[in-house]
């Protein structure tokens, strides 16, 4: 993938999830109190986080990856 397919197909959805993810925990903090019941906004923020996890484990996995690739030798002498 090209850094202009990326910032086209990929770069968006990451930004909207942050700025959902900030907005979250904005609301979150502004409540006075919370229910006797699970609402459908907390049913959400639990799929949300497993959803997450997911994916950070993912990334967890492509770092260690990365880290492990031999260093790049210059042959510059």
């Amino acid at each position: 993938m090209t850094l202009e397919d990326y910032d086209k197909s990929i770069k968006p959805h990451l930004d909207f999830i942050r700025s959902g993810a900030e907005m979250a925990a904005r609301h979150a903090r502004a409540l006075t109190a919370k229910p006797t019941f699970q609402t459908m906004a907390e049913a959400e923020q639990c799929e949300t986080r497993k959803t997450l996890e997911a994916a950070l484990a993912l990334v967890d996995a492509a770092q260690s990856q990365y880290s492990a690739k031999p260093l790049e030798r210059s042959y510059a002498a």
